[in-house]
């Protein structure tokens, strides 16, 4: 920085900024905060709602050009976004996998369109916006979020989901060393291990190491701690030699939108609406007040 260091610099105006980083489309509206920390500077930008809504949508949708497909992103997204505010939550991470905030200069017109035709909708549960999730492609079903995450959420249930059977990644083999393992186990040794059982839509609920001493993981927390080497949360797997290997179905944290299946209603003629009442069956789509 030139030899000079600082706590906190604002940028404070209606006009749009440009700010060169690694990861963003360097184009921001809204006020612009730099803090540095130790020896880096950390961005942090105060947005409009559907500009995050418009910025997220786009690094989920990239190049594609179907319509309802990406006005059906662009309501999940919204409707991420404003549960979040319903909790008080208004610090969003720019990094997670289908909430990429990287500002609004990379923007498609068709982004902008499907954005600006949903404006204000969002998916909602008696009146709330819902918690919504994205993945890229099922095993055959939506996993409902208590299989997951263990907590239930009443809205969050499975739905058929047969159009993935025509991903790439609706079966998969992946191969991980042994060494790996016992390093996120913290074992030296791994003799064998066992999934004692699975949920209702084929989650490892209890899978049992055994070595110097037993260690006991569910499905979820292991692909968590593997991704994104191991595709979901719902395999097989078995030691050979000293790889073990996983046999699972789908790609992502298969509950809520699957993105290859929404892709392939929206090629057949659904609206966007029609595929998030099937993927959301007992979510309704409603305006926020302030849009209507």
């Amino acid at each position: 920085m030139g030899g000079y260091t600082f706590e906190e610099y604002r940028v404070e105006d209606a006009n749009t900024k440009f700010v060169k980083t690694a990861e963003d489309s360097g184009y921001f509206n809204g006020d612009l905060v730099l803090k540095c920390i130790g020896n880096s500077i950390y961005l942090q930008n105060i947005a409009d709602e559907e500009d995050y809504v418009l910025s997220c949508t786009q690094n989920v949708a990239g190049k594609d050009t179907t319509k309802e497909y990406i006005k059906a992103i662009a309501v999940t997204i919204r409707t991420y976004l404003y549960h979040l505010l319903g909790e008080n939550i208004y610090m969003l991470p720019d990094s997670l996998p289908y909430w990429k905030y990287t500002g609004i200069g990379n923007v498609s017109k068709n982004v902008k369109n499907a954005v600006e035709e949903t404006k204000g909708e969002i998916l909602t549960y008696l009146g709330l916006p819902i918690y919504p999730f994205i993945t890229y492609c099922t095993g055959g079903f939506t996993v409902p979020y208590e299989e997951i995450f263990g907590d239930t959420l009443t809205y969050s249930i499975s739905v058929e989901d047969t159009l993935s059977k025509t991903c790439p990644f609706f079966h998969w083999e992946t191969k991980i060393p042994l060494s790996d393992i016992k390093y996120i186990l913290r074992i030296d040794k791994l003799d064998s291990l066992k999934i004692v059982n699975f949920t209702t839509h084929l989650i490892p609920d209890t899978i049992i190491f055994y070595g110097e001493k037993s260690v006991i993981l569910r499905g979820p927390a292991l692909y968590q701690s593997l991704y994104p080497r191991l595709l979901s949360p719902s395999f097989q797997l078995e030691i050979k030699g000293d790889t073990l290997i996983f046999q699972g179905r789908g790609r992502g944290i298969l509950i809520g939108l699957p993105l290859w299946s929404a892709k392939l209603m929206a090629i057949q003629g659904k609206t966007y609406k029609e595929i998030l009442n099937y993927y959301f069956p007992v979510s309704e789509i409603e305006k926020i007040p302030s849009s209507r």
